[in-house]
């Protein structure tokens, strides 16, 4: 299925559409996931487009105003499709997971577990994990004892779910504490800005911690540029999805699109290759230097945290020949200081707040903008 547009739209030339036009002439778009620690795919998400004539129209142009029959049997075309595309990828073998998009009215609605039995039935599949739905944060529901049953026997069917656009409504908490969810998905309104924002990645970083904490994964959407791809992936977070990485496809252009891409590694590189990601790496050192504060463990990094070439960024640095800039000059006295969050947190503070600053007036300027050495696949 696909999400709703969060404004209202004017459809050009759109008449009503029956159930069985929809079934026709739905076509799923499958956007990748990727694990942004490892380049590796894990996952796509089905997306959908309508063909009218030779157009593929976009959802703005079909989705308002479908009754909600049509809206059902939108839902069981994408699942077919996307269960169909999971069974090309790997069987009933390992291979990444497919996740379809569904509104909470429809999976309260009688009959909806019955609906995805019907359709895995179909295809003869048991998805073990490998069908994701992803519950649309636009509607909420008052009655979590309901909706956490109902979740619960999907979960039963080996179909996985994940709160999609968290951050765009007031319930995502109370959804993730009261609700069994496996994933979340972060809306993508926080990566799309981070160059001209590129403070939300604390909030970025503590939705991730979050995740950790409760044994979730967490999927960052709207990875629009490899710069943002790069910041994401210093940050530490999980699963990225967007532009930056590639853009929806039909199904028959992910074998050459997987095929032309760089292989995986198992190996976590958190040099930064991006001044965005220098920003993301510069946070991590920050937090775990808060984190350790008025620990009573002896961290013996004195002297090794004086040197400004020596950590990622400082590599970074090295290879553009940084270090003589603003930002570059307030990162070599952030190292100065950086043993000192115990016994000089003034300084400390001073020096870790001075380069931030820098970092931002640098990527707030059109001029300091550099060569993202990350390259989309």
């Amino acid at each position: 299925m696909i999400k709703r547009p969060r404004r209202v739209y004017k459809p050009r030339n759109r008449s009503a559409l029956e159930p069985n036009q929809l079934n026709a002439n739905v076509q799923a778009a499958f956007q990748p996931i990727e694990d942004l620690r490892t380049g590796e795919i894990v996952g796509y998400e089905a997306l959908a487009r309508l063909m009218r004539g030779d157009q593929l129209l976009p959802p703005a142009d079909f989705l308002s105003g479908l009754p909600q029959d049509a809206l059902t049997e939108l839902f069981r075309t994408m699942l077919g499709q996307a269960v169909s595309l999971r069974q090309s990828l790997g069987g009933d073998g390992p291979g990444p997971y497919v996740s379809v998009n569904v509104e909470v009215p429809l999976v309260l609605a009688d009959g909806f577990v019955d609906l995805l039995r019907d359709v895995l039935d179909q295809h003869a599949f048991s998805p073990d994990g490998a069908v994701v739905l992803e519950l649309l944060e636009g509607h909420a529901t008052s009655d979590f004892a309901r909706m956490s049953e109902r979740l619960q026997a999907i979960r039963a069917l080996g179909i996985r779910i994940a709160l999609d656009d968290i951050g765009s409504a007031y319930s995502s908490l109370i959804n993730l504490r009261d609700l069994p969810v496996d994933i979340m998905k972060l809306d993508q309104s926080f990566a799309r800005g981070l160059r001209q924002k590129p403070r939300d990645l604390h909030f970025v970083l503590s939705l991730q911690s979050l995740a950790h904490s409760i044994d979730k994964h967490l999927v960052v959407e709207g990875v629009e540029t490899v710069e943002i791809r790069d910041a994401l992936r210093v940050l530490g977070v999980d699963l990225g999805q967007g532009y930056g990485i590639a853009r929806p496809m039909p199904r028959e252009a992910i074998a050459s699109w997987v095929a032309g891409r760089p292989r995986a590694t198992r190996a976590v590189e958190q040099t930064p290759k991006s001044l965005l990601g220098a920003y993301a790496g510069h946070l991590r050192v920050v937090e775990a230097c808060r984190t350790l504060m008025g620990q009573p463990l002896p961290v013996a990094w004195e002297e090794a945290s004086k040197d400004p070439h020596a950590c990622g960024i400082g590599v970074f640095f090295d290879k553009h020949g940084l270090h003589d800039t603003n930002f570059g000059r307030a990162h070599k006295r952030f190292h100065e200081v950086m043993a000192l969050y115990e016994a000089d947190p003034a300084s400390w503070r001073d020096g870790a707040e001075g380069f931030r600053q820098e970092l931002e007036r640098a990527l707030a300027d059109p001029s300091q903008r550099f060569r993202c050495d990350a390259v989309a696949a």
